[in-house]
């Protein structure tokens, strides 16, 4: 073999080792370290690694990547968040601060979260500490700023280094216009590198509006739950039906599962899943439940569970997946009828069995293949108007795509009303939800009134 054929298999030089791109450094011992293998390697052994310190690696190596996509994200220009989901205590607040920490525990400071709901919202009651100067200060000044040193005294920073600004707790402010919301985030954009925005209940006033046309990124927190799950999907209609810039917000959403705790039913579950799938949100993440979220006061992010900083962590980088135009990081893997799911391996014999359990960190799946808590009942779908008999199998199924039993597909188009306990329409841009305030549902349409000012209606 000549000299020329030597060269393609030469050892790595140092300096290809210095520039190497951790996105690419996954590899690792082969030998297996921990628990009853482990210590038998000790000795000079060479076991190969029990099944659940393969997955831990796994689970590892993922989450260096997610660090790395977080860490190498760079960008000409800042980048806003959008968290926006119009059903309250579907998780924005929690998302907003914990997707803003996950970003900041990597890349440091320039993150900060803001709020654009219309009247005074809770992102400051959550936060860490009390701002002396809150947002309606901040719009009321917003001409006169004029150095991040000014601007930094209506936030108040976080331990996690991420800024806040907020309403004060326990106190009012006037509502945000879009203009209001506009004008904000260009001057924070001049000072910040990501901008991540809570938003509020109502989707079709001007701070939200005025929020989307600021955001590059919708995420979509969702309840489990059938409330939750509509009100996400009437949104992201709304979005798509309004085209444009807000339909691509709506068919490039990440959408972060949510738990409190309560229980949730598994026939609502899986067809909020389905549902935003169709709309195109394949970039789903579940978000474990964690104790210090759910006591309601501050959240400090070293204070929340690793597993959930985790999450956070995965669903931050697909964010940044997003703004790069790449594909989503998870694939919906939706089994189609006739299929067989084959079962899980077995553990060896040579495993060991009282190996302590290892932390594993929730990488990304497939919505269709989330594993469901055991803590959530299984609650039977009474028969109820709008169910239809699949022409397969011959049961009774809800009218969605697939049937519930046999998995064979439905001819019928789907009908979200059946998500109501009494018939109601969805709301959109131009038709509020009838259990929407009455001054909203009163409001003046758009029409060509201010169609001579040149100006568009916010």
């Amino acid at each position: 073999m000549g000299q020329h054929d030597n060269a393609d298999h030469s050892a790595p030089t140092s300096t290809g080792m210095l520039f190497r791109s951790p996105e690419a450094d996954t590899a690792g011992p082969t030998a297996a370290q921990i628990g009853l293998r482990g210590a038998l390697n000790k000795f000079g052994l060479k076991l190969q690694p029990s099944a659940v310190e393969r997955q831990a690696r796994e689970q590892a190596a993922a989450l260096n990547v997610a660090r790395a996509v977080i860490l190498h994200s760079a960008f000409t220009r800042p980048v806003g968040v959008l968290i926006a989901n119009p059903k309250g205590t579907s998780g924005k607040t929690p998302a907003t601060l914990g997707l803003a920490s996950a970003f900041a525990a990597v890349k440091g400071n320039g993150i900060c979260a803001l709020e654009v709901a219309d009247d005074a919202g809770t992102l400051a009651l959550r936060a860490e500490g009390t701002p002396q100067l809150d947002l309606g200060d901040l719009v009321r000044d917003i001409d006169q700023i004029r150095s991040s040193g000014q601007l930094a005294g209506y936030a108040v920073q976080q331990s996690s280094f991420v800024d806040v600004f907020g309403s004060r707790p326990g106190e009012s402010r006037p509502a945000l216009t879009a203009n209001d919301v506009v004008t904000v985030s260009r001057v924070i954009d001049e000072y910040y590198r990501f901008r991540f925005m809570d938003s509020g209940n109502v989707v079709t006033t001007g701070p939200f509006l005025g929020a989307i046309d600021v955001a590059d990124v919708l995420v979509v927190p969702v309840m489990m739950a059938r409330d939750s799950g509509l009100k996400a999907i009437e949104m992201l209609d709304g979005l798509i039906a309004a085209g444009g810039h807000a339909a691509e917000l709506a068919r490039n959403a990440v959408i972060l599962r949510m738990t409190d705790g309560r229980p949730e039913n598994t026939d609502d579950r899986d067809d909020v899943v389905r549902y935003l799938e169709e709309r195109g949100g394949a970039r789903q993440f579940d978000i474990p439940f964690d104790a210090h979220i759910a006591e309601r006061r501050d959240i400090t992010w070293a204070k929340v569970s690793k597993g959930t900083q985790d999450a956070f962590t995965f669903a931050a980088a697909e964010i940044v997946r997003v703004v790069r135009g790449e594909q989503p990081s998870t694939t919906p893997a939706r089994q189609e009828p006739g299929e067989t799911v084959s079962a899980a391996p077995l553990p060896s014999d040579d495993e060991d069995p009282d190996a302590e359990p290892v932390d594993e960190a929730p990488a990304p799946v497939s919505a269709s293949a989330a594993v469901q808590a055991p803590v959530v009942p299984a609650v039977e779908a009474a028969p109820q108007e709008g169910w239809v008999r699949c022409p397969e199998c011959a049961h009774e199924t809800p009218l969605a795509t697939f049937c519930a039993f046999c998995r064979h597909r439905l001819d019928a188009p789907v009908n979200l009303q059946r998500f109501y306990g009494r018939a109601r329409r969805a709301s959109g841009y131009d038709e509020p939800a009838e259990d929407l305030p009455e001054q909203l549902r009163s409001r003046p349409s758009s029409s060509s009134e201010h169609s001579d000012t040149g100006r568009a209606s916010a």
